[in-house]
């Protein structure tokens, strides 16, 4: 397999990047010199290259807000990494490149939210626990109106996370729309205009909180899983063994709104629950051909029943884990048929940053294509998502529950 892969995910039918604010050969940065023409090897003499950077200096000369080169260029790179239509492309450099794998770290400085970008508008994936967002009263679904004193109708997750970004301790002001009633929060959100509201929020630093844990009506060990991010096997296997000392009989694995991450840890979740060689995942590339990626041996000190928590936010590494976990009849799959992101990116060193590019296609253990289908579950039971803020009415999580006691051994 190609390098370092991360499964950037998609919600609601758009790309979701699971970045949190923060503070703090073809195409080639090396190649970039007084003039757009040394984007490309002159001695090629390509129509892509001659013709791109006369247009850049066609703008130069006519366009009412030219480019600089930077600009220019990281623009380029984007369009030709999207010019085979892939809707999960997208370069990187060395600032935003940073920012990102600070986010795969798990920390970094911010608010503390997962953006969700659809047709040109930026929405709150995720808002985490005891975050600055948190507590100014952000929730999933709002999204941005105006940033400061500045309102655009072309909002993007990087033209998003370029104006809210800022030092540790200093302040931002959000004005938000939230496009539903309390608790009547629609499953697809629909980017109606509800009441917008004001806050003004201190950024801080963030620790990604990658698990939330309790025991459930005194033997069920319940950890939700917000992203797959580097430290998300370990953190996954430390709440469950503390949760199994305690005396759970069995286990529910919440993957609701988690929009996926890096590869490797799909691996390793998935063999926290598998015996080892067990397949978790096809990876099937054009230059490659068929792999598949097995589980580890690295499993849970007990082998308890399992109930796996999924909805249409539920994407990519969450998938690649359900599926698993499904087709070995590991576990019960119970929630909302999920997104259906079935595509490997592979950050790939370019430049002095990266591109992000689709470079295989993943089937389930057992070979289906869920890409544009999803994983439907086991037992199907569709809930407004705003009511998992609540334990009583989440009736997703009671069927679980339910479905958990049942199993216990």
């Amino acid at each position: 397999m190609a390098s370092k892969r991360h499964g950037i995910a998609t919600v609601l039918g758009g790309v979701v990047i699971a970045l949190v604010f923060f503070a703090a050969g073809v195409l080639s940065t090396l190649l970039w010199g007084a003039h757009m023409t040394n984007i490309f090897n002159a001695s090629q003499n390509t129509a892509l290259g001659t013709q791109t950077a006369q247009l850049y200096e066609l703008m130069q000369k006519e366009a009412n807000d030219p480019p600089d080169e930077s600009t220019a260029l990281n623009g380029a790179l984007n369009g030709l990494l999207k010019s085979n239509n892939d809707q999960y492309a997208r370069y990187l450099d060395a600032k935003a490149l940073t920012s990102y794998t600070d986010e795969m770290a798990g920390q970094f400085g911010g608010i503390g939210v997962v953006l969700g970008e659809k047709n040109s508008t930026v929405f709150v994936n995720q808002v985490y626990p005891d975050t600055p967002a948190a507590k100014a009263g952000l929730k999933a679904g709002d999204y941005f109106y105006k940033i400061g004193s500045v309102t655009s109708d072309t909002w993007t997750t990087q033209k998003v996370q370029d104006a809210v970004k800022g030092a540790v301790g200093t302040k931002v002001t959000l004005t938000m729309q939230r496009p539903y009633s309390k608790d009547s929060m629609p499953q697809n959100i629909r980017y109606n205009f509800g009441t917008p509201y004001t806050v003004t929020i201190t950024r801080a630093v963030i620790s990604t909180p990658n698990t939330e844990s309790k025991m459930l009506d005194g033997n069920v060990g319940y950890v939700r899983l917000y992203q797959f991010n580097e430290k998300s096997t370990d953190d996954l296997r430390k709440e469950y063994e503390q949760l199994i000392k305690k005396g759970a009989t069995s286990l529910i694995l919440d993957l609701r709104d988690n929009p996926g991450g890096d590869l490797n840890q799909a691996i390793g979740v998935g063999s926290l629950f598998l015996g080892k060689n067990q397949p978790i995942v096809q990876i099937k590339s054009r230059t490659q051909g068929t792999t598949i990626l097995r589980a580890t041996g690295d499993k849970l000190s007990k082998n308890l029943p399992v109930v796996v928590l999924v909805n249409a936010n539920s994407a990519s590494a969450s998938e690649i884990v359900s599926g698993a976990l499904q087709d070995h009849k590991r576990a019960t799959v119970i929630g909302a048929t999920t997104f259906g992101k079935a595509c490997v990116q592979t950050e790939l060193k370019f430049g002095n940053g990266a591109a992000f590019m689709t470079t295989a296609d993943y089937l389930t253990a057992n070979g289906r294509n869920i890409n544009a289908k999803g994983i439907t579950p086991d037992v199907t039971l569709e809930m407004n998502i705003a009511l998992e803020l609540d334990q009583a009415k989440d009736t997703q999580l009671q069927k679980a529950l339910e479905l958990a006691q049942s199993q216990a051994k």
